[in-house]
């Protein structure tokens, strides 16, 4: 048995596959809010439109780096993806509903020129631990099945 660093890697694998992709997904969620913030569409609407640019890429990365799910067959790609937009809706309109929330709380302060980017960090957050939770249990929990690989 294996020690270290190297077995750490391997027994936590999904998890580190699931948090290096996380990570890109926050940077496409928060550059897309940035970006149509400072153009100075409405934040709630630029909250909206950035989830779903990060829902989108999520769904690439979680299917097969992540969960590796490889089943190719229609049936199986149609349910993981009605069931990942299905859950992302989920963790979407807690999203939207805790923004608004977190702002009026007082995080609604300029941050590196970006108003509300303590809120969008706080919210990430929950994202995060409710949107690993469904993938794995819910979206991805089916076995792969070799004779379908990509």
């Amino acid at each position: 048995m294996s020690t270290g660093f190297g077995a750490f890697v391997h027994r936590h694998d999904e998890g580190i596959r699931y948090i290096i992709f996380g990570i890109l997904t926050v940077i496409v969620s928060w550059i897309s809010y940035s970006l149509l913030a400072l153009a100075g569409v409405d934040y709630s609407v630029s909250n909206g439109l950035s989830w779903l640019c990060a829902v989108i890429f999520a769904f690439f990365v979680n299917k097969y780096f992540v969960f590796r799910s490889m089943d190719s067959r229609t049936t199986t790609l149609g349910a993981e993806l009605i069931e990942f937009f299905a859950s992302r809706l989920f963790t979407g309109a807690v999203a939207i509903i805790l923004f608004p929330v977190l702002m009026g709380m007082g995080l609604d302060f300029v941050f590196l020129g970006v108003p509300g980017l303590l809120a969008r960090g706080v919210n990430t957050t929950v994202e995060i631990i409710l949107n690993y939770i469904l993938s794995k249990f819910v979206v991805f929990r089916r076995n792969t099945h070799p004779e379908s690989k990509l």
